[in-house]
């Protein structure tokens, strides 16, 4: 929908006033320097909680918008696609992030021809757990691929998931969607993690390969409370652990580093994560 890569100059988001008294707005995302990939919308921003249906309208260019005057405007500040998901930040306080969900349905009376859903979401609508909320809470398991590497030792179970054993080039454990690996979780037990603070390099090598990833997290098998605690870690000074750890918060935000107190909560975790990734992608 929109190029990933970084444009040399910032991308817009405009919101100009329609003439179709039931999508009276016309939400347009600048994909390349003057081109605008453009949605009816019914309101020129999702309200708390809700869910707006677009319509799609196709490609706009600068020279067709400037004669009408936008009611709202922004810099994009990224925009990154998750299968039928596309976010969008803007380069604002508020109101500035948002979700395009795009889903294609099967007619009922037409089987095999499909027709296209676009839903608009915020921040907010995320965070919901009523029935507007556009993300599926079901407890139920789920089957999935996951893929596991060959030199794990040990490792976590997935009873309900398809279980690959191949080797990853990046982390422990894989989510496979679509015949790629979109999310991957590199596996730290506590004593991995300390034998990895005698060289910060080797942590903060394996934390560079993740990035290589769409989705990436680092999980560790202990918390955060054990590892600055003398009487149960008395190889490291608790200030030094400390500044490592929040370092590696700093130099790599976009990695999920969770600490869970054991090897089950850290499994536990994991399948969460998937799950949801795994439903994203999903119509």
């Amino acid at each position: 929908m929109i190029a990933s890569k970084i444009p040399l100059h910032p991308l817009r988001w405009l919101v100009f006033p329609g003439e179709d008294e039931k999508f009276p707005y016309i939400v347009c995302i600048e994909e390349t320097q003057g081109n605008f990939f453009c949605l009816a919308t019914q309101e020129k921003w999702p309200g708390t909680n809700k869910k707006i249906y677009c319509r799609r309208l196709g490609y706009l260019t600068e020279k067709e918008l400037e004669s009408f005057k936008s009611v709202d405007s922004s810099i994009i500040k990224s925009s990154r696609n998750y299968g039928k998901k596309f976010e969008i930040i803007l380069d604002r306080k508020i109101r500035k992030r948002c979700w395009f969900i795009i889903i294609e349905k099967e007619y009922k009376t037409r089987p095999g021809e499909y027709y296209e859903q676009i839903f608009w979401v915020t921040q907010s609508a995320a965070r919901a757990r009523g029935r507007k909320a556009y993300i599926p809470r079901g407890g139920k398991n789920e089957s999935f691929d996951i893929i596991i590497d060959t030199r794990e030792r040990y490792p976590w179970r997935f009873p309900e998931c398809n279980i690959i054993k191949e080797n990853l080039p990046v982390g422990d454990y894989g989510l496979k969607c679509d015949d790629q690996v979109v999310a991957v979780v590199e596996r730290k037990t506590k004593e991995n993690l300390l034998h990895n603070m005698q060289s910060f390099e080797q942590l903060r090598a394996s934390l560079h390969e993740l990035k290589t990833s769409p989705y990436r997290a680092m999980i560790f098998e202990c918390s955060y409370a054990d590892l600055i605690n003398p009487k149960k870690n008395p190889h490291f000074k608790p200030s030094y652990v400390a500044d490592v750890l929040a370092e590696i918060y700093v130099l790599f935000p976009d990695i999920q580093i969770v600490f869970c107190d054991n090897r089950k909560i850290a499994n536990e975790w994991t399948y969460r994560w998937f799950k949801r990734i795994s439903q994203s992608f999903k119509k």
